[in-house]
């Protein structure tokens, strides 16, 4: 088991891969070199899988650092892991849930940019998000970890501007709260705003 600290690396983009990752606890990022310029591909969690390229034995085609903080497990025994029943299914139902994710961000690059970043925020708020009680009985989540406008913008893929643009209108709705990247959100109201901004280009 390893801990990280806030911001502490657990591998770098072309380091040898030797064992794949489980989360056990907290929010780590995972970023890719492009033009050289880091950019945030993805956010992962508990029983997330990480180190994948492990399994082929080539080198991390990704950087991963923890958020804020970060605890996780390797599988040094591997073998030993794929033997196991219950250890196994865990394993995959992870990779098929990762394998699901990616099927979805794949699906929002041909929504309008503004259900594209409201989709991403209300997956990050199921998947990462703790519930706490909202002013008006909602189910709000709150994000565990730091989230700037520009890591909005290269999850969406869309300039910083147009990120804190949306961001604004969310608030004004009432289906985001809080500032300088400490967020509450409203995982069903994030969809239907999903919907609107999708109707809107019809």
């Amino acid at each position: 088991e390893l801990k990280l600290g806030p911001g502490e690396r657990l591998y770098a983009e072309g380091e040898p891969s030797h064992a794949p990752f489980v989360v056990l606890d907290g929010v780590l990022r995972v970023t890719l070199d492009a033009h050289g310029r880091s950019r945030l591909v993805d956010l992962v969690g508990r029983g997330d899988v990480l180190g994948t390229a492990a399994l082929e034995g080539v080198a991390h085609a990704e950087s991963v650092h923890a958020a804020e903080r970060g605890a996780v497990v390797a599988l040094v025994d591997l073998r030993g892991t794929l033997e196991q029943r219950g250890p196994r299914q865990e394993l995959v139902a992870a990779l098929v849930r990762q394998m699901e994710r990616s099927r979805q961000l794949a699906d929002d690059l041909g929504l309008p940019m503004g259900a594209r970043i409201c989709r991403i925020l209300a997956r990050l708020a199921e998947r990462l998000g703790e519930p706490v009680a909202g002013p008006d009985g909602s189910r709000w989540r709150h994000l565990p970890f730091n989230l700037t406008h520009d890591d909005v913008a290269l999850m969406a893929g869309c300039a910083r501007v147009t990120a804190t643009r949306v961001l604004g209108d969310l608030k004004e709705a009432g289906v985001l709260g809080g500032n300088r990247g400490d967020y509450a959100l409203v995982p069903e109201a994030l969809e239907e705003a999903a919907d609107r901004y999708v109707w809107e280009v019809i």
